[in-house]
């Protein structure tokens, strides 16, 4: 259990430092576009780049978020109940979660079938988009599975021991 725990956190990282690298190519592309566009010579492309670019940092960076507990969470009602049933609420919306997860990475792999099959690709320099969507569907299985990993400690009760320690 101890590697399959270490196996999804450090592929959370690994798609969290893919997401941060392409971030930072994607801010210096639209300066140089910006540039080169006050010169008359704009980047072709550039949209279609940013557009995937931004795609994958979103995709690539929520496993990660979510093993840091990086979300916003708003648990007004739950602060108020006692804590076994803070732990069962807890238990049930991270089944929901996983199954959640589940059904997004499915219907994105069945998605990336279809525009493979398709055969869609962009305007301009006429690149594929099932890679991405596959991309995507791997990113929101990870997803799922960082969330099972969630799961795992709050039934453990080492949870609450993680937030404490953060606090």
């Amino acid at each position: 259990m101890k590697n399959f725990m270490a196996a999804i956190r450090k592929a959370d990282i690994v798609l969290y430092i893919i997401a941060g690298s392409v971030l930072v190519f994607l801010v210096l592309m639209t300066l140089a576009d910006v540039i080169l566009r006050n010169f008359g010579h704009p980047i072709t492309g550039s949209m279609e780049i940013i557009q995937f670019g931004g795609c994958m940092v979103f995709g690539f960076s929520v496993p990660y978020a979510t093993f840091l507990k990086a979300q916003v969470q708003v648990d007004l009602v739950i602060e108020k109940l006692k804590p076994s049933v803070q732990r069962t609420v807890n238990i049930i919306t991270r089944i929901v979660g996983i199954l959640v997860f589940l059904f997004v990475a499915y219907n994105f792999y069945l998605y990336g079938i279809d525009v493979k099959k398709t055969g869609e690709t962009t305007s301009s320099f006429k690149l594929p988009y099932y890679p991405l969507v596959y991309a995507l569907a791997f990113s929101f299985l990870l997803q799922s599975l960082t969330v099972l990993y969630d799961l795992i400690e709050t039934v453990r009760g080492t949870d609450a021991k993680k937030e404490e320690g953060h606090a």
